[in-house]
């Protein structure tokens, strides 16, 4: 038996008790609302509490809500598995505390628990790459110093879609890389990756797409050489989940569409365009609406009110989201415009315009903390936000990747092991993707939270890449050492 704790236990426990400490204990630390809360609270019998001050919204979080005790005519209106989180958040609520209030730290508790098991399965992915054991504890330090930044963490005290999307999405990529790597492709693995990703796709509007890139993933384990009863079950979970794409996007929530439906036109195709009357009409449109051009669904003095018969008559029912992608693939340039905006604000993990205490903590309105943030604070500070940048990044990506290919095949590995490269283009057109949606969708409105999964793809690329490269680099290192220790 080791005397030296395992690097993924040490792991856990050091994100339990910095990010435990950040949530729970005072002063708490979590993110304020921007008027997205109403959606998913309402839909759930929640409310803000009766005595909340009414300028809270950006500037100071709540933990605390009202439990409603009367008829909701909002109950299960929002269709979103947020819902199921935060159902057994408030069902555990009531055991602990069986009052009128619910205490969002028990939404937090759920999401750190699945974030420490995700983290605990990274960082034995990441000890299978090294026999070295000081690097072994550092991947693991590595892990928590990446996926617990409080940027991250402090999503789980509050009701945006991210703080489910967040530790689940990271879980799924986990358990199907132990699927892959561990010795005999434990049916366990496969069944959690669906069930992670089934509540991924769920918790936001714009990653039900994803449904559709998991399905082709979960497809190509068809030809590798694994039993066919986990064939089958990738087979059937796949396909549950490519449908469960289409009823997401069937059942979104009417008061977002047409926002979103403004933002795609004016905020994404007429966005910086020398030519605005030019490229309304290449979309479709009648050239007087180039006017609108970078305006925003919720000006206070609006050219024409959004809503207006106009509008909706003669705007809105002139495209959608099909031909408005159809003109960003047949126009290269407002396809590098998009490509261009999404790159650059993929890097900022933490919101810029959301507090992240409490009122009664004494901090400023809208104040920040500064609490393990070692790993936003360094992207938001050292690294250029360039599309270059990301590119070159990408460029070393794959050369590792060859580089894995290559050595699958020298040393004769398993070749589900070449599935690790699928899961990692997987991981890749996750955030790829989410560029596409979120501007396609909704222009570059709030772009850098709709980019949130892609930052988060970034940096599980950037994590699995890098600890690779450090092995590698140790063994060649080790291999002189030995090598001039034997001529000398």
């Amino acid at each position: 038996m080791s005397k030296y704790m395992k690097p993924s236990i040490f792991a856990v426990i050091l994100l339990i008790l910095i990010s435990g400490y950040a949530l729970f204990c005072q002063p708490l630390i979590g993110l304020a609302d921007n008027g997205d809360f109403f959606r998913i609270i309402a839909s759930n019998g929640l409310k803000h509490e009766q005595n909340r001050d009414v300028n809270d919204f950006f500037g100071y979080f709540n933990y605390k809500y009202d439990k409603l005790q009367y008829y909701n005519e909002l109950e299960g209106k929002i269709k979103s598995t947020h819902n199921i989180i935060l159902r057994l958040s408030i069902a555990i609520d009531d055991i602990f505390t069986n009052d009128e209030k619910f205490d969002i730290r028990f939404q937090a508790a759920i999401c750190l628990i699945v974030l420490a098991f995700s983290i605990y399965w990274m960082v034995e992915i990441a000890e299978a790459m090294t026999q070295n054991k000081k690097l072994q504890y550092f991947f693991a330090l590595m892990a928590v110093v990446i996926f617990g930044d409080i940027g991250y963490t402090s999503y789980f005290n509050s009701f945006y879609g991210e703080a489910i999307a967040y530790p689940f999405f990271l879980l799924s990529i986990s358990a199907l890389l132990k699927f892959i790597l561990k010795d005999g492709m434990k049916i366990r693995y496969i069944l959690t990756f669906f069930m992670a990703t089934f509540i991924f796709i769920g918790s936001k509007n714009q990653l039900a797409p994803n449904g559709i890139i998991a399905c082709i993933l979960l497809i190509t384990l068809l030809f590798f050489r694994i039993e066919i009863n986990k064939k089958i079950l990738a087979v059937a979970f796949g396909f549950i989940l490519l449908v469960s794409t289409l009823v997401f996007y069937i059942v979104i929530d009417d008061s977002i569409y047409l926002v979103n439906k403004y933002h795609m036109m004016t905020r994404g195709i007429m966005l910086f365009e020398p030519d605005v009357q030019q490229v309304t009409e290449e979309s479709g449109l009648n050239g007087q609406y180039s006017l609108m051009a970078e305006t925003i669904y919720f000006d206070r003095t609006p050219a024409i009110d959004p809503k207006d018969e106009i509008l909706i008559k003669d705007f809105y029912s002139q495209y959608n989201i099909a031909t408005v992608t159809m003109y960003y693939f047949t126009h290269p340039k407002a396809f590098s415009k998009m490509m261009e905006l999404g790159w650059k604000n993929s890097f900022t993990v933490r919101p810029e315009v959301l507090g992240n205490y409490t009122r009664s903590s004494g901090r400023d309105f809208g104040e920040r903390t500064s609490f393990f943030t070692v790993w936003s604070y360094f992207k938001d500070n050292y690294i250029p936000h360039t599309s270059g940048l990301i590119y070159i990044i990408f460029t070393i990506y794959v050369a590792l990747s060859i580089n894995r290919i290559l050595k699958y095949r020298q040393k004769g590995r398993r070749v589900i092991d070449h599935c690790f490269e699928a899961v990692m283009v997987y991981i890749f057109l996750t955030g790829f993707s989410q560029i596409l949606v979120s501007f396609i969708g909704a222009g570059d409105a709030d772009l850098k939270k709709h980019l949130f999964m892609t930052t988060v793809s970034l940096d599980i690329l950037f994590y699995f890449n890098l600890i690779y490269a450090i092995s590698i680099f140790h063994k060649k290192s080790s291999r002189k050492e030995a090598v001039y220790g034997r001529k000398t």
